[in-house]
This record gives C-alpha cells, sequence and structure tokens, in this order.
C-alpha cells in the first residue's frame, strides 16, 4: 500500500514537472545560441527569432560603453563576443551588443574600473552568460548588421 501511494505520488510530481518545462519553453528558447542568433540576423530571416522569448546568451566581454551614468536610469552597452576555429588558420567572430538598462547594472558596469574589481563587476575579456531578449539590429562597421538584445539577467 505504502508503494502504491509513493508511486502516484511520483507520478502526480512528474507530471507537474512536465507541465513547468512546457511553460519553460514557452518562454524561454533555449536552443538558440549567440551565433545562431548572429546567424539569423547576417541571414535577415528575423522570422525565425520570437521577441516575446527569451535566449539564453554566452560570450566575452569585448568591450563596454556607459550611456547613461546615473544610477536610477542607468544604462550601458556591451559588446558581446564568441567565437570559433574555422580550421586551423582562422576565428569566426560572433557579435552580439546588449543593452543593460537599471539601477541593478550601475554597479556592475563602472567607467573606472576599481584597483580590486569584485565578482560583481563586467569586465573586459570576462566570460558572460546572459538571458535577453531580441530588440533588433544595428550595422557594423564593415556594413553587416549585428543583433542587439536587452539583458534580463546576467551571470
Amino acid at each position: 500500500m505504502k508503494r502504491a501511494i509513493l508511486a502516484v505520488f511520483m507520478l502526480l510530481l512528474s507530471v507537474g514537472a512536465f507541465a513547468q518545462a512546457d511553460e519553460f519553453r514557452n518562454v524561454v528558447d533555449f536552443s538558440m545560441s549567440t551565433r545562431d542568433l548572429v546567424e539569423i540576423v547576417r541571414d535577415q530571416r528575423y522570422d525565425l527569432i520570437d521577441p516575446a522569448k527569451y535566449y539564453v546568451l554566452t560570450g566575452s566581454v569585448a568591450s563596454t560603453l556607459i550611456l547613461d551614468p546615473a544610477p536610477d536610469s542607468f544604462s550601458a552597452l556591451i559588446e558581446l563576443v564568441a567565437g570559433e576555429w574555422v580550421g586551423l588558420d582562422s576565428i569566426e567572430v560572433y557579435r552580439v551588443y546588449v543593452l543593460l538598462e537599471g539601477p541593478q547594472y550601475a554597479t556592475r558596469v563602472l567607467e573606472r574600473l576599481p584597483r580590486n574589481p569584485g565578482p560583481e563587476v563586467i569586465l573586459p575579456n570576462s566570460d558572460l552568460l546572459l538571458v535577453a531578449q531580441f530588440l533588433g539590429e544595428t550595422e557594423w562597421e564593415d556594413g553587416s548588421f549585428i543583433p542587439v538584445v536587452a539583458a534580463i539577467d546576467i551571470r
């Protein structure tokens, strides 16, 4: 009898977990990588991007630009890059601009770095994992288009 009750309980938990997984997939597109997003924008295949979904992206910080330093209305732009080797001779670089808005980022992106910045400070060359929403694209120096996303959360 105890085993039957335990089995029913476990079945109910697994059904709830599957429902939560479906809800997660309705909100987050976990299959889209930084490379995928860049290639979609490069090929102008915007039908493959759902602007209502969140995307989990990774890369390294190439540069930061503070747009509004006021803590209450703070905004900054991060140039996030990811890359991969093409053969042994060259690297393909995938570039995304990440817009950070809100007071929660004012202590993470700094104009002047302290001597010993803490782990919360976003530094050039540091690796980032972020959840973001697609905003659009912008033109890069070479005439190509790169994605612009709004950060929802960063680690």
